[in-house]
């Protein structure tokens, strides 16, 4: 048996070589996992704007939602606009009734207790009455919420989420440029560099 030196290694081998990098690469990217820029601060703080995050997408293929999840999924805000990437949390599943209070929300008649660092939630629904606002989670659908209960754009503006229109679960920040408490101007910000996202 003959080993191959270096000297015999032809540009074929190579570009042979560097095809099936790019392919595995691109499989990878469409079907397993992806990279997404954090934009807004609806999910503050487990997620901030400027952080870069890796996303599972076959987090679902092998187990169930669970309540209390972060999902990335796609959606047009109407019918004449391109769907957009957002995160948030699922907070109801199907089945579930979900009651919206100005007190704050509740989950089968037990309170959902806010995040440690969410805001007082603003409920657009509750805005023009009194009274507490019910909803049942459907059948393929979910409920979610952002972290920062006072400042995101959720279930509580358009409804329902599919579950066919979740693209997966984030697993950990990969880079995270912004600001922080601690110095206002945009820096790279090392302590959020490899958190896992709960």
């Amino acid at each position: 048996m003959s080993d191959k030196g270096l000297t015999e290694i032809t540009w074929r081998d190579i570009a042979t070589s560097a095809l099936v990098a790019i392919i595995v690469a691109l499989l990878l990217r469409l079907f397993v996992i992806g990279a997404f820029e954090i934009p807004s601060h609806s999910m503050e703080e487990t997620l901030q704007p400027g952080d870069y995050i890796i996303v599972n997408k076959l987090a679902y293929t092998f187990r169930d939602l669970r309540r209390g999840d972060v999902v990335i999924f796609s959606r047009a805000t109407d019918s004449t606009q391109q769907a957009e990437t957002y995160v948030k949390r699922v907070i109801g599943l199907p089945s579930d009734t979900v009651t919206l209070t100005h007190e704050g929300i509740w989950i089968n008649g037990r309170p959902l207790p806010d995040p440690a660092s969410a805001k007082v939630p603003a409920d657009p629904i509750l805005a023009s009455q009194t009274s507490p606002v019910e909803i049942i989670v459907g059948a393929d659908s979910v409920f979610v919420l952002g972290d920062n209960r006072r400042n995101s754009f959720d279930s509580r503006y358009w409804g329902l989420l599919p579950t066919e229109a979740i693209v997966g679960a984030p697993l950990f920040i990969y880079w995270s440029r912004g600001r922080s408490e601690e110095n206002p101007l945009p820096h790279i910000r090392w302590n959020r560099i490899l958190k896992r996202v709960e």
